[in-house]
């Protein structure tokens, strides 16, 4: 609610001041969907895929091997005794430990890249908006979010747009 009444407020104050600056024209657009569409968010994915494949199957091989253990140790439990099934539950749950770390790690490093690859990405698009907004007359550029724009008339959304020129400055851009 409190999110609604602020862009409430917000629309009222930018339509005073467009009666004092001239015509506002507004526009929106969905930057996920643009960085998702683009041919640099598909270069990303595919890099991160390449860089993180070996650590990915190496977790699937350790889960896989923690699922056997797993099946072993209940069709042998009855079987056991006391202290051969205490050693088995203890490395059953060393195992699972190793495996939950892994697998933490792995999304530590997961969302470190693709933090890399995002920043590096966003500060093309940034420019890319701007000067698609200065080129078009657009004096107010929203981000579609879900909870904040409900509805935008098609006319003024911009992603596809955006997108486009995204793949364009991304081609030209200095690369490091």
């Amino acid at each position: 609610m409190r999110k609604f009444l602020a862009f409430a407020l917000f629309l009222l104050l930018m339509q005073s001041v467009a009666f004092a600056a001239g015509p506002v024209k507004i526009a929106v657009f969905d930057p996920g969907e643009a960085v998702k569409n683009s041919e640099p968010g598909a270069e990303a994915i595919k890099q991160l895929e390449t860089k993180l494949k070996p650590e990915k199957d190496r977790i699937d091989r350790q889960e896989k091997d923690f699922i056997k253990m797993t099946e072993d140790f209940q069709k042998q439990a009855f079987a056991l005794g006391p202290d051969a099934r205490q050693d088995k539950e203890r490395e059953l749950r060393r195992k699972d430990f190793e495996l939950a770390e892994a697998k933490r790690m792995f999304m530590n490093a997961l969302n470190r890249e693709q933090g890399t690859k995002m920043n590096e990405i966003e500060k093309v698009l940034g420019e890319v908006v701007r000067d698609y907004c200065a080129k078009n007359g657009v004096t107010l550029l929203m981000a579609k979010v879900p909870g904040i724009v409900y509805f935008a008339d098609g006319s003024t959304d911009i992603t596809k747009t955006v997108t486009l020129e995204l793949n364009k400055s991304w081609k030209t851009r200095p690369k490091k």
